[in-house]
């Protein structure tokens, strides 16, 4: 098909449509001109105009109808698009040929009703044109070229009034081409707004059934750690042995990190969606990034028998300078999945970085894992927030599909990539591209090992807890029971800021969302005032971990903060470095 006609197809149904309904008006219109030729006194040629208006008008009905009624033919559309056109101009060359007739009989009414017929289908050519400039033109012509030999004709009879006639046939047709563009330009807003609008809905439909799905998965995959935790927690109620209370404190604690790590992808992906997620901006050593990552998952992947293949030990340290913990963080996701996805083998991690001319590092991260692999169809879906590659794979390793989805984007906002590809054999291989400015070295610090949530040695402390939700106040007293501290709790702010005028205190824990009086203001009073607590470290913890959020908290007058839910070894530690002997000494109120 050409593209002219190709380009018609679109608009062909409202000019159909609109010429369908004018069917019986012509029927009409055809009797009515009939009747002025016997007036005329041109009888003999009725047989001629009969026939031909009503062949045009059977062969326009037969062009428009499939087009009018929506059907548009498969077969030979060409050549039934070309056969519509023509039999629209074929009928109007049919009455603005015969209108010539009675003007040239010089009679007025029969005169007048020539200008009316030519008025009446020029302004019906507006109407099922007015989507289409080519359809417009052709319809127009025959009529536009009539009305130009109205003037002609009336040279010899009438030349005094020919210039006022060419003239008024001039304004008329610039009025006819004025009212079509006005009326193309309103029918094309009217159908942008139109498409627009269905966008937008088919858009809102999109995003309440993503919502829906999103809603379905989350607490399908939160319903698995709850599980965990509440049997766990009955079967220590109960009073297990020993040795079954150990697996169940662990069964609590990895359920509680599963959906920590849930938490976490969902509110990554709400900052990046809302453009908020920011980063940091220090040097540090990817080669150390990878290993502090491969020896985090080297124990999972041995209790599947798996070997997990680091860089080789003696490839040097590449110094960057960027955002370490996203960079663990995309680390973390990709061996995530690559041990669960993996039943046997080896899970390989590859560096390679070399500097560039420009004065950053070009570092390339690979994970090749040795699982079921990755179809062609399902890649593009694979980067998709809440997407699995299949139903059978959601249904077998569980999770949201968040993490790549988080991940990816956060090689993106690190000026990068993160891409996948199926591997030679077998499984798959994850590729982080990056280009990052060239770090500082720095001296490695050797940390002692963290211990796992055991309660360090900070002595007696007077710790006032201020949360309006009662098993955030049972959790916080669970937790601080081993210190041997000496708690006292309020239930929101008010509360808090009287006890605190009462009372002499070494620490604050201060919910920083509760209602009435909230953390921050009750800080602020606290600070402002002159009282016993004037310069206590208050600890605030919120679920809220945006910037400006923990931002606020701090001008607020909070000294430390922390993020629900609280990581036990994460409290502890702040605690350590509120106390007295690690806080400076207080102003003499």
């Amino acid at each position: 098909m050409s593209p002219f006609l190709a380009s018609l197809l679109p608009h062909l149904r409202i000019n159909a449509t609109e010429r369908y309904r004018q069917v019986y008006s012509r029927i009409g219109l055809t009797i009515l001109l009939s009747w002025a030729l016997s007036l005329i006194g041109r009888a003999d040629l009725i047989p001629l105009w009969l026939a031909a208006s009503l062949s045009v008008q059977g062969l326009e009905f037969f062009a428009v109808r499939p087009f009018a009624k929506g059907r548009f033919p498969e077969r030979h559309l060409q050549a039934r698009i070309v056969l519509m056109l023509a039999a629209c101009v074929a009928m109007a060359v049919v009455h603005a040929g015969v209108v010539l007739i009675f003007w040239q009989s010089g009679q007025p009414p029969l005169m007048a009703l020539a200008l009316m017929v030519l008025v009446g289908g020029a302004l019906n050519n507006v109407a099922s044109g007015v989507d289409s400039r080519p359809l417009f033109y052709l319809g127009a012509i025959p009529y536009a070229l009539s009305l130009a030999a109205m003037p002609i004709l009336t040279w010899r009879s009438a030349r005094e009034e020919v210039t006022i006639l060419a003239v008024a046939v001039g304004f008329f047709m610039l009025a006819v081409h004025t009212i079509w563009g006005r009326m193309h330009n309103d029918r094309r807003a009217v159908v942008a707004a139109r498409e627009e609008a269905d966008r937008r809905r088919i858009q809102t439909e999109e995003a309440l059934s993503d919502r829906t799905a999103m809603a379905a998965i989350v607490s399908h995959e939160l319903r698995t750690p709850l599980s965990a935790i509440l049997a766990g927690a009955h079967l220590i109620r109960a009073g297990t042995n020993p040795v079954q209370t150990q697996a169940t404190a662990e069964l609590i604690v990895d359920a509680g990190h599963l959906m920590t790590g849930l938490l976490t992808d969902m509110l990554d992906q709400a900052k990046i969606e809302a453009r908020a997620m920011s980063l940091e901006d220090r040097d540090f050593d990817v080669l150390g990034a990878i290993r502090d990552a491969a020896r985090f998952w080297g124990a999972n992947a041995r209790s599947k028998g798996l070997v997990l293949r680091e860089p080789p030990g003696e490839q040097p340290a590449a110094w960057v300078r960027g955002d370490p913990f996203r960079l663990r963080q995309i680390l973390n996701n990709l061996l995530s999945n690559a041990v669960k996805f993996t039943e046997d083998g080896t899970i390989t991690l590859r560096l390679r970085a070399r500097p560039a001319e420009d004065g950053q590092v070009r570092v390339v991260i690979e994970v090749e894992d040795n699982g079921p692999g990755i179809a062609e169809d399902v890649m593009n879906r694979l980067f998709t927030p809440y997407e699995q590659a299949s139903q059978e794979t959601a249904r077998t390793y569980g999770g949201t599909g968040l993490g790549l989805a988080v991940s990816r984007q956060l090689a993106r906002l690190m000026g990068g990539e993160l891409d996948a590809r199926p591997a030679l054999e077998r499984g798959a291989i994850f590729r982080l591209a990056l280009a990052l400015p060239v770090g500082r070295e720095e001296e490695v610090q050797h940390h002692a090992p963290a211990t796992d949530g055991a309660a360090p040695d900070i002595g007696a402390l007077k710790v006032l807890a201020v949360d309006d939700h009662e098993v955030n106040r049972r959790t916080l007293a669970l937790v601080l029971e081993p210190l041997g501290v000496d708690l006292t709790t309020a239930v929101d702010g008010l509360e808090a800021l009287r006890r605190l005028e009462a009372q002499a205190f070494d620490v604050v824990l201060m919910d920083v969302n509760m209602p009435g009086l909230d953390g921050r203001e009750a800080t602020r009073r606290l600070r402002a005032g002159k009282g016993l607590n004037h310069d206590t470290p208050v600890i605030g913890f919120s679920a809220g971990v945006a910037d400006d959020e923990v931002q606020a908290c701090h001008a607020a007058g909070m000294t430390d903060w922390l993020a629900k839910p609280l990581d036990i070894r994460a409290l502890y530690a702040a605690l350590d470095r509120a106390r007295p002997s690690n806080a400076p000494e207080k102003a003499d109120s």
